[in-house]
């Protein structure tokens, strides 16, 4: 029994760095590659997942921000909301995890920001889980420690590069076999959704303010 990762949240330089981790390959598959790695400091490993992908930076952006659609894309998401638009590179919002029995659901606030190097165009986006705005259920386990990263490169003007780190507290006791699977399982599944939501194409007219094209 052990704590693990447990959100692919998405499952987003970036205010999560692990420069010093030493990675390892646990999946490489249809162009998805995910990887774990040990953390100084603690003993809960961090995700990491690679690939390219054929779409545009303002598609995928606009698939991010579109939290609802979470629902759709990341792995065993049973609920998924806008809590609040700061800017509009900057939100908050909510997100359940479907747990199997007799675990507990999951659930998490997330603070997401997005910011872009505009001389490179690599898009950077950072999510910290946050305190306050929706009150606890006591029905499920709020996550109170989770950090993602997207670093999102334009290859052309149809491709993307995509490196994207993960690590978080779940809480409470997880049984190994659950472990493992959302330690490589889950993001894959949510990589291979994600690639199937670009090919839908269903942001073509999208832009943004922040973003240099």
């Amino acid at each position: 029994m052990k704590k693990v990762l447990l959100f692919l949240l998405l499952s987003f330089t970036s205010t999560f760095v692990l420069a010093d981790t030493k990675w390892e390959l646990k999946k490489d598959k249809d162009g998805i590659k995910v990887y774990t790695g040990s953390v100084a400091n603690s003993n809960i490993k961090a995700v990491k997942v690679s690939c390219i992908m054929n779409t545009t930076l303002e598609q995928l952006v606009a698939i991010l921000l579109d939290t609802k659609a979470h629902e759709k894309w990341v792995y065993n998401t049973e609920v998924s909301y806008l809590i609040k638009t700061i800017t509009t590179s900057h939100q908050l919002y909510y997100s359940e995890i479907n747990m199997p029995w007799p675990l507990a659901n999951r659930d998490v606030i997330m603070d997401i920001q997005f910011s872009q190097d505009k001389a490179t165009k690599v898009m950077y986006v950072s999510g910290n889980a946050v305190e306050g705005y929706v009150p606890v259920n006591k029905n499920k386990v709020r996550v109170r420690s989770s950090k993602i990263s997207w670093t999102i490169t334009p290859i052309n003007k149809t491709q993307i590069d995509i490196a994207y780190t993960a690590q978080a507290d779940p809480g409470g006791a997880i049984p190994a076999w659950i472990a493992n699977m959302f330690m490589t399982k889950g993001p894959f599944e949510t990589f291979k959704k994600l690639k199937e939501m670009v090919a839908l194409n269903t942001y073509p007219q999208t832009h943004y303010d922040f973003i240099v094209d």
